[in-house]
């Protein structure tokens, strides 16, 4: 059959088929309703890095937020993480101070963080003071169809000479790998199977119970 024969109806739902297999949006819209944890973006310059990553949670914002916000549930999911305290705690604002150390390997980050809260919708956070140059980033929280969206995204120039690559890949490493352990940790994998997964990629000094 050539293409004249075919009616204008069905050529017109094939060009709108090959539009939407080529829309970065549509694949990633499919593979974050498949459940993958989807690196949106990742750089890095001559100073530091960056990253996005989203995925979407079958769990409700609060249980999301309630894992995200405590300093008990961060020793699971954030690699490295040595210590975690709260310095002050308000309603929509928080300080908190971390000591991170990955490996012999890596240096020490011991920093503080000021961290600025839309209950249940977002948190911009940024660097205070510490062994970082510099850190920023932001939580966003969308209720959709499909379940709960998390759009994270987190710059980070490290206090001692790093390259940049490597900070780079360290990121597109590591931070699918946490957002997975936090679906998990908040219940939202979407079945049992995928749960264990999500908690099988838990990078913290504390084990996630299953």
């Amino acid at each position: 059959m050539t293409l004249r024969a075919i009616p204008a109806a069905a050529v017109l739902a094939l060009f709108s088929m090959a539009n939407a297999a080529a829309d970065p949006a549509n694949e990633i819209s499919q593979r974050l309703g498949a459940g993958e944890i989807v690196l949106v973006d990742a750089g890095s310059d001559l100073s530091g890095g960056s990253a996005r990553v989203q995925a979407l949670v079958r769990a409700s914002a609060e249980s999301v937020w309630e894992v995200v916000t405590s300093c008990e549930q961060s020793m699971i999911f954030v690699d490295g993480l040595k210590q975690c305290r709260v310095i002050q705690d308000e309603s929509n604002r928080a300080l908190v101070h971390q000591v991170v150390k990955k490996g012999w390997l890596s240096p020490k980050q011991d920093f503080i963080f000021e961290s600025l809260r839309e209950p249940y919708s977002s948190i911009q956070f940024r660097l205070v003071e510490g062994t970082l140059k510099d850190m920023e980033g932001q939580w966003l929280f969308s209720e959709t169809p499909e379940g709960l969206l998390i759009d994270y995204s987190i710059r980070i120039r490290p206090g001692l000479p790093v390259p940049a690559f490597v900070v780079s890949w360290v990121m597109r490493r590591g931070m699918p790998d946490l957002i997975a352990c936090i679906r998990g940790l908040a219940g939202g994998s979407g079945s049992p199977d995928r749960q264990n997964e999500d908690l099988e990629r838990c990078r913290g000094e504390e084990k996630a119970a299953k």
